[in-house]
């Protein structure tokens, strides 16, 4: 998420409300679902000219790509019980005056590390790893990876893994060391799809894709950095403690084509519409998202949706229409035959779980 303007941020109230290893792919093939006929990959080239890519980033891929994480995976047939971590927004702030609000500066680390130490047979980044999309940040994140990967940690790009946070911008490194941003797995009979937002939208070219990679049978997950707009008119799950819809006070200013859009289009719009048919009607059981530095659930339409932006991101004062729950913390999901079981584990703080999902 970018930080909205330092006027606002001061001039709120802050409201925290902490609660006190071979791919198992039925396909390997998953990288290589043909795309729809568009530009590549289903995202939209930038006009900025991309930068090169350092000879050690580029060959870091085969060490902490996606599919070098996947290789990892040993197989698990269908109907098999597993668990994997869901983490998510983990930079720590471009400006000092953001990292008076950060939990920790190891807060990321600690919590990856305990999700691999829960068990997780992988572990779920949603993007913002890094503050910025400079090689710098990238490799030492990389070197972290390298150093505490355990199990495998898998990711999608957030607005900041980019060149710039917020307008156009390029996303070359995160090609080179990642690889491709939409992307499926198989593991134990349900399908997991990563799907970039990182641009505030979501192109028709992307949704084409992911339309394909849910066609088949058996229960999906998807992941995602930005939400979509529509889940701001969900009433979320009473055992979260927020029991009033979302206001739309910031819905009109979404709209404005300003210099302050990205300040507050923490929601995508282009494709939101049809991404909540595409989920809906695909076997998703659940869509994990980022992006917002707070913790919120709901279900909708057959499907489960949680934001999780505690991985160790700046926990900023949030404006009215926002989830209240701002506190780091990571998700544990078990998956098993009955569905999933989704634990919150704050940074600091008691577990909680949501109630399940079914397959």
């Amino acid at each position: 998420m970018r930080p909205l303007a330092l006027a606002v941020l001061l001039g709120l109230t802050a409201n925290a409300s902490a609660p006190e290893p071979a791919f198992d792919g039925s396909a390997r093939t998953a990288f290589t679902l043909p795309p729809a006929p568009a530009a590549p990959n289903g995202v939209e080239v930038s006009s900025e000219k991309p930068g090169p890519v350092p000879a050690d980033l580029a060959q870091a891929r085969g060490i902490v790509g996606n599919d070098a994480m996947l290789a990892r995976l040993t197989p698990l047939p269908p109907g098999s019980s597993f668990a994997f971590g869901v983490i998510g927004d983990a930079e720590h702030g471009r400006f000092w005056w953001e990292r008076i609000f950060s939990p920790e500066k190891t807060a990321f680390a600690e919590q990856w590390k305990a999700l691999q130490a829960a068990g997780s047979d992988f572990v779920f980044q949603l993007g913002d790893f890094v503050s910025e999309g400079t090689a710098e940040n990238y490799r030492a994140h990389v070197a972290l990876v390298e150093q505490e990967a355990a199990r495998p940690l898998l990711r999608c790009p957030g607005n900041h893994d980019r060149s710039r946070p917020n307008g156009e911008a390029d996303k070359s490194l995160y090609d080179a060391v990642f690889g491709p941003r939409d992307y499926f797995f198989d593991r134990g009979g349900w399908r997991f799809v990563s799907l970039d937002s990182s641009d505030r939208k979501v192109t028709a070219s992307q949704l084409a894709w992911l339309k394909a990679a849910l066609a088949v049978p058996g229960p999906k997950v998807v992941f995602t950095h930005v939400p979509p707009g529509y889940i701001k008119s969900i009433a979320p799950l009473k055992e979260v403690g927020e029991l009033e819809e979302w206001s739309r006070d910031f819905v009109e200013q979404e709209k404005q084509k300003s210099a302050l859009r990205d300040f507050f289009t923490n929601y995508f719009s282009d494709g939101s519409s049809e991404f909540e048919e595409i989920v809906s009607d695909g076997g998703v059981k659940a869509v994990y998202m980022g992006h917002i530095h707070a913790f919120w659930a709901a279900d909708h339409r057959g499907v489960r949706y949680v934001i999780s932006g505690g991985g160790g991101s700046p926990l900023y004062p949030l404006p009215p229409g926002y989830p209240k729950k701002r506190f780091a913390h990571t998700l544990r999901v078990a998956v098993g035959p009955s569905g999933l079981v989704e634990t919150v584990v704050p940074y600091k703080g008691k577990p909680f779980v949501l109630p399940p999902v079914k397959p």
